[in-house]
């Protein structure tokens, strides 16, 4: 269990150690991108307005502030303002001996606070800076606030999600910032790479929440271009395969099930006692089964509704047919799985209070990533102020 005492590293080095991180960033994808660095050995100093912090420290729910919780993790918390001259001064010097600054402005603000790129880069031309904003810093859109859920709706994802006789549905969770974070966490050490490997000088990342998002959609994109048409909501189903949907069980319950190569279909037609279906030209190969999809889902649906979650499981285990639960959090939170591979971490709060925080992701044999400090609270570290320049400039 780690608690706020426990901030030292684990026997050896981390791939990141002595790489230095300045997060001004807010809310989701910035504190994910800066949260992957961090739990590989990163020091990450968060620099955060006075009496206000983050703006995700105010997604509470209960008076749980979770969020933070879980993004906040290893990091260290500063609090400056940037309008003072002398708090401006103050982050400059942090910037002369960082690796990362990370941002996400709207595009120009920086710039209006004279922090633009051309003065972070003289102080420090090594400097990696990743400016993250919902359109892009250039375009038509890149003067517009980008939360993630304005990129969800104009990506196409949130025209294919949810079902056909239904509105087009949004991602309950920050689906575009998380991706975003990811993408920024492997596009800034590409770039630290090209400074300390390769002789080149420090850069900006523009990293675009709409394009980490069309990432996902890009496909669709290839057959529009190439047919003229494109796909609708069909619900759990996919585009491209079947048999691949949710069913509901005889208790009530839903397993999931996705029988996307020949094989594996041809194997869940056995093991339902319906080999038939193998032979029928419905569903001889994938083009066809996609084609004839409903009939498919209609037959499958039928099975699954006659027999118990807990009996699907127990049957489809055995003989490797793809089938899942699934879950709500709190099954999930009880699932053997999660305790057999130590998906989360119990780390103590500030409050005293233990909070299930991710392992880091992912897994590496030699030099692991850790959690070895909970999210601080605004400004924990402002009187170590003095000794992280210090620290940093060593």
């Amino acid at each position: 269990m780690t608690s706020p005492d426990n901030i030292e590293a684990p026997d050896g080095h981390m791939p990141l150690d002595g790489i230095r991180v300045l997060d001004l960033s807010r809310l989701v994808a910035g504190n994910v991108l800066s949260a992957v660095l961090a739990d590989f050995g990163a020091d990450v100093v968060k620099v955060e307005r006075p009496g206000a912090g983050d703006d995700l420290r105010n997604w509470t729910e209960d008076g749980v502030d979770n969020w933070w919780q879980v993004f906040g993790r290893n990091k260290r918390s500063i609090t400056l303002d940037l309008k003072s001259d002398r708090d401006i001064d103050r982050l400059i010097q942090l910037v002369r001996s960082a690796h990362v600054f990370i941002e996400n402005f709207v595009p120009g603000k920086l710039e209006e606070m004279g922090l633009g790129p051309d003065v972070l880069l003289n102080a420090n031309p090594g400097l990696v800076i990743t400016r993250v904003s919902g359109w892009g810093q250039t375009g038509p859109f890149s003067h517009k606030p980008g939360f993630g859920t304005l990129v969800e709706a104009m990506s196409g994802y949130a025209h294919l999600n949810g079902f056909p006789d239904k509105p087009p549905a949004l991602p309950p969770l920050a689906t575009a910032d998380v991706l975003a974070g990811a993408y920024g966490a492997f596009a800034v050490m590409a770039a630290i790479r090209n400074v300390e490997q390769l002789g080149g000088s420090g850069q900006v990342i523009d990293l675009s929440l709409f394009e980490s998002m069309f990432s996902v959609v890009a496909p669709e994109a290839v057959k529009y271009a190439d047919s003229g048409s494109v796909n609708t909501r069909m619900g759990n189903q996919a585009v491209n395969t079947a048999p691949r949907n949710i069913y509901e069980t005889s208790d009530g319950k839903y397993v999931a099930l996705s029988a996307s190569m020949q094989s594996m279909f041809e194997r869940l037609c056995r093991v339902i006692e319906m080999p038939g279906l193998i032979d029928d030209k419905r569903f001889a190969d994938n083009e066809s089964r996609v084609k004839n999809r409903d009939d498919l889902n209609d037959i499958l649906a039928t099975y699954f509704a006659a027999v118990t979650r807990d009996d699907i499981l127990a049957i489809m285990d055995n003989t490797g047919v793809t089938v899942g639960p699934v879950l709500p959090v709190s099954e999930l939170m009880e699932h053997p799985y999660l305790s057999g591979r130590e998906v989360t971490q119990n780390v103590v709060q500030h409050d005293g209070s233990t909070a299930p925080i991710p392992s880091p992701v992912p897994r590496f044999s030699s030099t692991p990533g850790s959690i070895r400090r909970p999210a601080p609270k605004i400004g924990e570290h402002d009187d170590e102020l003095p000794g992280i320049a210090g620290e940093w400039l060593d």
